[in-house]
């Protein structure tokens, strides 16, 4: 009698976005089990390996380099193998590494399991203070400025929480653009979550804007959380319009260039707009 040929499967495994701690034992286990770990980046992982005598061999994967590991992974798959994918922190395929290789997996009739683990906009989220449903992933804004504009533009008559990954060195243009589009609203800056320097900011996009603009550039891995649009059909508030105007002043935009674009999003007179514009520029 022949034996049946083992399948092969592919285990999405969410791993800790600081605290090493968080690797649930569900996590530790398959991790343990597994024949390979396709990772992110080897030597991040490596700590982890460490820390937990996980014996696997890593194979690194990147986000430009997941597509040539496809064929890999199937060839392992299909010796019956049992592979792990993970990537630096959080859940794998949440603006990280991981999407092409699920996509190869399912395709070709390899089980997929996951291994849920740490989620850095779920727990940006817990803390906030802001409504957790609904909300909106944006992963990370577009780092060029008009594309980073336009982007929130269509999202300001949104009513759910924005939550969006942002990188150090570009965390207070994000926050300046996001005050002047979105206007007056509440949020929140998450950085090094569950790390021995955790911090949870609160207050305006503005006051935030200008909080981590007098520190200079900010370190770690960062999350914004942002309230929605309350009352879309309402017109803009002056507080709201206020807000705009000074976070568009904050990043250099001409008294014009602001003009027109508040003018857009808060439907009204760009003349209005310009004068009360130039009487906060002289203040």
């Amino acid at each position: 009698m022949t034996q049946s040929r083992k399948r092969g499967r592919l285990l999405v495994v969410g791993t800790p976005i600081g605290n090493l701690e968080d690797l649930s034992p569900r996590g530790r286990r398959a991790l343990a089990e597994a024949d390979a770990v396709f990772c992110e980046d080897t030597r991040v992982t490596a700590k982890l390996a460490t820390r937990f005598q996980l014996p696997a061999r890593r194979i690194a994967c990147p986000g430009p380099r997941e597509e040539f590991r496809v064929a890999e992974l199937l060839e392992r798959l299909d010796r019956g193998e049992t592979v792990a994918i993970v990537s630096d922190a959080g859940m794998p395929t949440l603006s990280d590494p991981g999407a092409r290789l699920v996509e190869a997996a399912a395709a070709a009739g390899h089980p997929v399991s996951v291994v849920p683990g740490p989620s850095a906009p779920a727990a940006a989220l817990a803390v906030s203070g802001l409504p957790a449903v609904p909300h909106t992933f944006l992963g990370f804004l577009p780092a060029r400025e008009g594309e980073r504009r336009r982007f929130l533009e269509a999202l300001q008559d949104r009513p759910e929480t924005l939550v969006w990954f942002e990188s150090p060195h570009r965390l207070r243009e994000s926050l300046v653009a996001a005050a002047a589009v979105l206007g007056a609203r509440r949020a929140c800056v998450a950085r090094e979550l569950t790390k021995l320097h955790e911090e949870v900011a609160r207050g305006t996009l503005e006051e935030l804007a200008a909080a981590f603009g007098q520190r200079g550039e900010a370190r770690g891995e960062i999350t914004v959380v942002v309230e929605g649009r309350r009352g879309a059909a309402e017109p803009a508030s002056d507080a709201d319009v206020d807000a705009r105007i000074r976070a568009a002043l904050a990043s250099g935009e001409s008294l014009k260039a602001l003009s027109k674009a508040i003018a857009r999003q808060t439907n009204r007179p760009a003349r209005q707009i310009y004068a009360r514009a130039l009487e906060l520029a002289n203040r």
